[in-house]
């Protein structure tokens, strides 16, 4: 990953060749406003219900902390770890795909860090000169901006709360935390209102089980 910044600019061509789709085991994050959206779009499909359906078939759940913080990536499919929606060698939601792909090859960091480029696979590195100012534009939309910052300003307070759990509390808190995190959705109201009153009761709830 090389470190940018918004008017640097890099060629860049996508070659269709789903070189970036393969070899992704666990390293295809989904936030909660991906899961969202596949889940609304597989269910206009036929091909699931509700957001369970979609972690169920098609997420592997990843501990990225010991305090019992759960995040969720693709699941792989066959010898070469390929992302469970590549399908004929191409992205079968695409128009739902991730953040992480959607970017690609820009990774745009929380909390106003620089952004970086992905340069794993070379060849994609030819054509027209792009400046990331402009890709981060077009490709990271305002839903997905307000996401993030609500993102960074919750994450740590949750992990931190989570850490103080008594352990014969921990038993009824994970669930809790997966529930308001990824799956107390409705499909048919919008997002962020759902995500703020969903992190609102959680961090309620968290702070009643450590007596705050």
């Amino acid at each position: 990953m090389v470190p940018m910044v918004p008017k640097q600019k890099f060629a860049f061509q996508c070659k269709r060749c789903g070189a970036c789709c393969r070899h992704v085991r666990e390293s295809v994050p989904l936030e909660s406003l991906d899961i969202y959206r596949i889940a609304k779009y597989l269910k206009k499909k036929g091909q699931v219900s509700d957001i369970e359906g979609v972690l169920q078939q098609f997420t592997v759940p990843v501990l990225l902390n010991a305090c019992g913080y759960i995040v969720f990536t693709l699941k792989v499919t066959g010898p070469e770890d390929s992302c469970i929606f590549l399908q004929d060698g191409r992205c079968s939601i695409h128009e739902v795909n991730p953040r992480a792909c959607r970017t690609y090859p820009i990774e745009i960091n929380p909390g106003g860090l620089e952004p970086l480029l992905c340069v794993d696979y070379p060849h994609h590195f030819t054509g027209p000169q792009r400046t990331v100012d402009r890709w981060v534009k077009k490709y990271f939309t305002k839903e997905d901006q307000v996401f993030l910052q609500c993102e960074v300003e919750v994450v740590l307070r949750i992990a931190k709360l989570l850490k103080q759990i008594p352990e014969n509390e921990k038993v009824h808190a994970l669930p809790l935390f997966l529930y308001y995190k990824y799956t107390a959705f409705d499909l048919d109201r919008p997002f962020m209102e759902q995500y703020r009153e969903n992190n609102g009761r959680l961090l309620t709830v968290l702070e009643k089980m450590i007596g705050k």
